[in-house]
């Protein structure tokens, strides 16, 4: 595929951090860290299965990892809606963001989602929602993409075919 004809999806994006949400029995996330390594998952897992990705997103490399660039733009209309956003203390001198659903998880009707992204979200959190962004950032920090590139750099897709993931470790049974 040629990446000038990935095109990122504002609305995908919307549903795929909805969706991860509606996968935790809390219906929240815990750390913008770890909801950007869930999302960059998502994205290279879809790339590497079915050679598109779930959003589009355009990932940087940064030093705690992979983030997609218009994920604090997405962050803040989604705020505006059906998303709160509150502050833990975790005893650090930040305070860790916890996003978290304002409505039950079946009041959302996924429009934009096809069956095979919402099988790798799903995947995808059953896979790493239970840990940490420190977590996912370490696993981040291992993967061919991440490393193939300069920190501050984009992370083409086509990078995640170095990963060599059998397709059920990438969407499930």
């Amino acid at each position: 595929m040629n990446p000038e004809k990935i095109q990122f999806n504002n609305e995908k994006l919307k549903e795929a951090i909805l969706f991860l949400l509606s996968q935790s029995p809390n219906n929240t996330i815990e750390g913008k860290k770890k909801l950007a390594k869930l999302l960059y998952f998502a994205d290279f897992n879809s790339f590497e299965a079915f050679e598109r990705p779930i959003t589009g997103a355009t990932y940087r490399a940064l030093p705690m990892g992979p983030v997609p660039d218009e994920l604090d733009r997405v962050i803040k209309e989604l705020r505006k809606g059906p998303i709160s956003i509150s502050e833990k203390d975790i005893g650090l001198p930040n305070e860790m963001v916890v996003f978290a659903l304002k409505t039950t998880k079946d009041n959302f009707i996924f429009k934009t989602l096809s069956k095979d992204d919402q099988r790798i979200l799903r995947k995808v959190y059953a896979d790493y929602g239970n840990l940490s962004g420190t977590d996912l950032e370490h696993i981040t920090h291992t993967e061919a993409p991440y490393n193939a590139v300069t920190r501050g750099e984009y992370i083409p897709y086509e990078l995640s075919f170095y990963r060599a993931k059998t397709k059920s470790e990438l969407v499930g049974a």
